[in-house]
């Protein structure tokens, strides 16, 4: 395949973009969009890749965290009003789509009726009765509502320590979960006693929030024991797109199906971001305002026990 030929425009946002990655990178990087061009162009029989072609090829390499980027170039109206106006004006910032994705549900049954279930939830998120708290509350009424028991965790409030590396964890013969002793002591025999867990998080800078990344660093042991079956994951972020993260929560439901738990359940929850930074003026969360969105968390919850 010959080197695409791209017009002003259309070199000009490969050479933005690729301005926005370190130079060790870049070569690689160009090679990519380059080829995605190429596959394109030859696809619609073009002779010349313009401005749109190049978005487009960009976008099948870049991931959708920086879609900030690709709304600024395609859309700047759309991009001042949902990036840039709440965060400097209350009207815009309450103006900000909330929305809540329930993603499908495979067809998997639980081996338990739901009133011998035991579910654990874990909120990784700093703010108690932030929209991460909420969804997760919203999910836990949902198990309790068809007839499961549940035990939730706020992973700030407990001494939790990084990972050390030290493997002893993956000693067969090892009777104990973990060399260090926090409160993951407690924790681990919890998770491998019960039927299913929760887990709940923010997203900050494009990946998992470091109180979940700690807790999952630790999970190396769960191997040697027999871990719950099923899982529910619920991932939070300002940005007001609701699959912009999808690869993050897809990041963590791959981590708990490598230790043999299999997510059945998963809520996306976006447009926590402005002035108030996800709050309303009386410092309650603003998915409160959206009972609708709430409702999905929940069914998910009875869902996640039930089906």
């Amino acid at each position: 395949m010959t080197e695409p030929v791209l017009t002003k425009e259309g070199q000009e946002i490969l050479d933005e973009m690729l301005s926005k990655r370190p130079p060790i990178m870049r070569k690689s990087r160009n090679e990519k969009y380059l080829r995605s061009l190429g596959l394109l162009m030859n696809e619609r029989g073009l002779k010349r890749a313009d401005r749109e072609l190049a978005i487009e090829a960009v976008k099948m390499i870049e991931s959708k965290g920086i879609e900030p980027t690709f709304m600024m170039w395609e859309n700047p109206a759309k991009f001042k009003r949902l990036l840039v106006d709440p965060q400097n004006d209350l009207e815009a910032y309450f103006a900000l789509p909330i929305q809540v994705k329930r993603w499908e549900r495979p067809p998997v049954a639980p081996t338990k009726p739901p009133e011998e279930m035991k579910v654990l939830a874990f909120s990784t998120s700093p703010r108690k009765r932030g929209n991460t708290d909420v969804l997760i509350d919203e999910t836990i009424r949902g198990v309790q509502d068809a007839g499961a028991k549940v035990e939730k965790f706020m992973l700030t409030k407990m001494k939790i320590g990084y990972c050390i590396g030290c493997r002893r964890c993956r000693e067969k013969d090892r009777p104990a979960f973990c060399a260090q002793k926090d409160d993951m002591t407690d924790i681990y025999p919890k998770i491998v006693e019960s039927d299913a867990i929760i887990i709940g998080f923010p997203i900050y800078s494009a990946r998992e929030c470091a109180q979940l990344s700690t807790f999952i660093d630790r999970w190396d042991c769960i191997g040697r024991f027999d871990p719950p079956k099923r899982a529910m994951v619920i991932g939070t972020w300002g940005l007001p797109t609701i699959d912009t993260y999808d690869y993050v929560i897809e990041y963590i439901m791959l981590y708990l199906n490598a230790h043999g738990v299999q997510a059945v359940e998963a809520i996306s929850a976006c447009g926590f971001e402005g002035i108030l930074h996800g709050f309303d003026e009386n410092r309650k969360a603003t998915i409160l305002r959206y009972p609708e969105e709430l409702k999905k968390a929940y069914e998910s919850g009875k869902s996640l026990v039930s089906e």
